[in-house]
């Protein structure tokens, strides 16, 4: 072969063998000789990080309470006197004794008709803001003109009784004469007449001694009721004007009443809830007790019962006005356990009892405007189930009325680190 022959050769064989290598090495991976390629796979596969296993959130679990409830509405009222009353003078005159104040008593000198100090016999039982029986001094009031008055009508009932007896003997002598002629019929009528008009004028004398007697009467002025005695702003030696001068205010505080207003709504409530227990008995008791607290009572431990309910609406508001009455009873200090002007936050029954589920408030959890429960399945996976709740318990035991059934379990605490996708692992109590 010439050089140009061996040249071409050479190109033909270059060409000829990129296709055999291609081939040597699809045979050499079909025999399984893929010690390279399996290696970098290898290397690969092992520089990927590998995802950990979920951890579940441990949290106690709980199935909802069943038992008896009733439905309620809360209101805010105000505990009010039973009764006051303004106690003023029915006689005029000069102030001279207050026994409940700190002041100078005074008495009347018969000799001189003056006023003058009586400390020294006077002594003080009682203190403004003291309870007082009915019936218990108050005040006294100078009571010399109306004792002059009493004295002054009794001598003129014994004029007149002497007036009377003599008038008794013309009238005798007279019937004696009439029959003989001796005296004329209109002497005797007369005589007759002057008897009637005596008796009529004793009569009258009898009733000014009546009324002086309860003028001096009311020189003494006593407690109308049992209460308590408010601040005087009267002082001894001032001039009383009878049904004019106020001389203290006496309030009244056991019972007590308690003035609420409700809303039209549970007006109707209570109403459906009284028909239904006349139909049941028509000789139940339809009056309604409500309990109600102070602000510093944990609970509603205390009870009144309604004594009234306005006929109509107001208007302006839509409520009704309601008054409940309750017992005052002392503390162990003395004092009274309700005072006028505490606010009293109510609670009225507006259903009869029923049997409903119950879970605690911290169970419950808040999604914009819904409330929900964390509910497992068999699995231990949470679910998040609306539901529609009723009132708050005593024992902030929350009533649920849809969403849930008995035996469900549901998440008791821990909810912020719930999660839909993670299981939860029950703790037992």
């Amino acid at each position: 072969m010439n050089k140009t022959q061996n040249a071409i050769f050479s190109l033909f064989l270059s060409l000829g063998l990129i296709p055999l290598a291609g081939c040597l090495e699809s045979i050499s991976n079909a025999n399984g000789d893929t010690d390279k390629p399996a290696n970098a796979a290898s290397k690969t596969e092992s520089s990927q990080p590998q995802s950990p296993a979920v951890k579940p959130v441990r949290a106690h679990v709980m199935t909802p309470i069943s038992r008896e409830v009733v439905d309620y509405e809360e209101f805010t009222g105000r505990i009010m006197a039973f009764d006051e009353v303004d106690v003023r003078a029915q006689v005029s005159g000069t102030l001279l004794k207050c026994l409940f104040k700190e002041q100078g008593q005074m008495n009347i000198n018969p000799q001189t008709g003056k006023p003058e100090s009586d400390n020294a016999n006077t002594k003080l039982t009682l203190r403004e803001g003291d309870e007082v029986k009915e019936g218990q001094l108050l005040f006294e009031i100078d009571s010399d003109v109306y004792d002059t008055l009493l004295a002054s009508a009794k001598g003129e009932l014994e004029v007149l009784e002497a007036r009377r007896k003599r008038l008794e003997n013309v009238k005798a002598r007279a019937e004696k004469l009439r029959p003989g002629g001796a005296i004329s019929d209109e002497d005797y009528d007369e005589a007759l007449f002057n008897l009637q008009e005596c008796d009529a004028e004793i009569a009258t004398a009898k009733a000014k001694i009546r009324q002086a007697e309860i003028n001096v009467n009311y020189t003494k002025i006593y407690a109308p009721i049992d209460g308590y005695l408010c601040e005087s702003e009267i002082s001894i030696g001032n001039l009383i004007q009878a049904n004019s001068t106020s001389l203290v205010k006496i309030v009244k505080v056991d019972p007590v009443f308690i003035f609420i207003n409700i809303d039209e709504a549970t007006v109707q409530r209570l109403k459906k809830i009284a028909d239904k227990r006349k139909e049941a008995n028509p000789n139940a008791e339809l009056v309604q007790e409500i309990e109600f607290r102070l602000s510093g009572d944990e609970g509603f431990i205390h009870k009144a019962r309604i004594d009234y309910l306005t006929p109509t609406l107001e208007q302006s508001s839509g409520t009704r006005f309601i008054r409940a009455v309750c017992e005052n009873p002392k503390t162990a200090s003395g004092a009274r356990l309700f005072q006028p002007g505490m606010t009293a936050h109510i609670r009225i029954n507006i259903t009869e009892k029923y049997e409903t589920l119950l879970v605690p408030e911290e169970t419950l959890g808040t999604n914009q405007a819904t409330r929900f429960v964390y509910v497992l399945n068999e699995k231990n996976i949470p679910e998040m189930r609306t539901v529609e709740l009723g009132p708050l318990q005593e024992d902030n035991m929350r009533v649920i009325r849809k969403g849930l059934n008995a035996g469900e379990r549901i998440v008791k605490d821990n909810l912020l680190r719930i999660r839909l996708d993670r299981p939860v692992e029950p703790i037992n109590d």
